[in-house]
């Protein structure tokens, strides 16, 4: 029997870190496991909300590819084409709990909360927020966030596929 493709979506705020980052890593171990996983990665914020996000976005690409993933980095944010994505997933990935009541409430009727789960959640380790690598008094990535959140999504991609 063939197993049917599963469709997962990431989400976090401005799809210029967290999600990018769990997105490549899922592939990467997906690709490994021979798991057929449609991936879809967006922002709930606005297109505007980042200045600089090309910067952002380069500094997010050269760190994949240094750590051996060279998928391209592109930012999408909650429109309408990405709400078709959501609502066609058998599973949504939120980084926080903001993100879940975002999503929840731009999905409406047709949201099915089990569905939208936090990225620890889904793993089996609670409720807690992944936080931000974003620095909004500064502008720019936390350094000390940036370097970290690597190696934790790293660690939550293999084990979401463990999961699945």
């Amino acid at each position: 029997m063939e197993k049917k493709r599963m469709n997962v979506s990431i989400v976090c705020h401005g799809n210029v870190a967290r999600s990018q980052i769990l997105h490549h890593y899922l592939a990467e171990y997906a690709g490994r496991s021979s798991l057929d996983i449609d991936l879809f990665s967006c922002g709930t914020a606005p297109i505007d909300a980042y200045p600089g996000v090309d910067l952002l976005l380069d500094e997010v690409q050269n760190e994949l590819r240094k750590r051996g993933l060279n998928g391209s980095v592109k930012r999408n944010v909650l429109d309408e084409e990405a709400l078709e994505h959501l609502l066609g997933s058998d599973l949504i990935l939120v980084a926080d709990m903001d993100r879940r009541q975002e999503v929840l409430s731009r999905l409406g009727d047709q949201a099915k909360p089990k569905k939208v789960m936090l990225f620890y959640e889904f793993i089996g380790e609670g409720q807690s927020d992944f936080t931000d690598t974003y620095d909004a008094s500064k502008g720019a990535q936390d350094p000390e966030r940036f370097s970290r959140c690597f190696d934790e999504l790293e660690r939550i991609a293999r084990a979401t596929i463990e999961q699945i």
